[in-house]
């Protein structure tokens, strides 16, 4: 297998990370507590624990994820004062074993598998996707009422999206990584034969935003199809966000987000 990672912070602190190894793949994408210390960047913190620390122990990623969550949360807990001072995190990754890939997805981050006949896979959760985008139109209307830019009217649905991060790992939310003394981890599962695999591709929504909210391509499939060089998608994505500074034209909840990928050829 060849490996080919990058990532690019969108401001001083990047909330993503990768972590490659001889028969596995992780992206983890952090998210910001509901209540902010304002001494440290939590996110920034836990992805970093997760990254640095992976080897620590043996096992399958899953396995190796929970029990570092769970140390983020000893680290933590000194300064944390309540459930909502932790950070939180998206996470997706994929394991090799004999012929099978197995894949697991939390939160919003996919990974896409392309075959060498051609043909494009993708595997993700959408349940956070539903509860961003009733956020997304709501923001929307109030920009519209107001007569303000669309990121302008992102303080008005604060209440929305503390709703909304509440629901992480409930049954009616999306799942996540949670530090927690005793953490529990529901991925969403996949299995595919590697017998036919021409790449894999592990990706946060930084880089999944060029075929939803930014409209770059207009299907998943379009971009998997015509992407050739992971550096000019990144581009495209960073001079695309910043042509919409004020997210009118492609609604979203900034103007730019952490943007980190991993391919894999076989």
């Amino acid at each position: 297998m060849k490996i080919y990672a990058k990532t690019r912070k969108s401001h001083c602190w990047n909330e993503d990370r990768f972590i490659v190894g001889k028969n596995f793949a992780v992206v983890i994408d952090g998210a910001t507590p509901l209540k902010k210390s304002h001494s440290l960047n939590e996110a920034h913190l836990m992805v970093d624990y997760l990254k640095k620390h992976f080897n620590r122990y043996d096992g399958s990623v899953k396995y190796r994820l929970k029990k570092l969550c769970e140390d983020v949360y000893r680290e933590l807990a000194a300064t944390a004062y309540d459930e909502d001072h932790f950070p939180s995190a998206s996470a997706c990754w994929i394991e090799v074993s004999d012929a099978t890939l197995s894949i697991g997805i939390l939160g919003d981050c996919e990974v896409t598998a392309v075959s060498k006949d051609g043909r494009i896979r993708r595997f993700f959760d959408g349940s956070l996707d539903v509860l961003d985008k009733k956020a997304l139109t709501e923001m929307v209307n109030i920009a519209k009422e107001k007569n303000i830019h669309v990121n302008m009217a992102r303080p008005y649905i604060e209440e929305v999206l503390v709703k909304n991060r509440r629901l992480a790992n409930k049954p009616d939310g999306y799942s996540a990584l949670l530090p927690s003394p005793n953490v529990e981890i529901h991925e969403k599962h996949f299995e595919i034969n590697t017998h036919d695999l021409k790449s894999v591709y592990l990706y946060s929504d930084g880089y999944s935003q060029a075929f939803t909210n930014l409209k770059i391509y207009s299907t998943h499939e379009e971009m998997f199809q015509k992407t050739a060089d992971i550096d000019e998608e990144i581009k495209k994505i960073v001079q695309v966000s910043y042509s919409d500074a004020n997210c009118d034209r492609y609604p979203r909840f900034k103007k730019i987000d952490d943007i980190t990928v991993v391919r894999i050829d076989f």
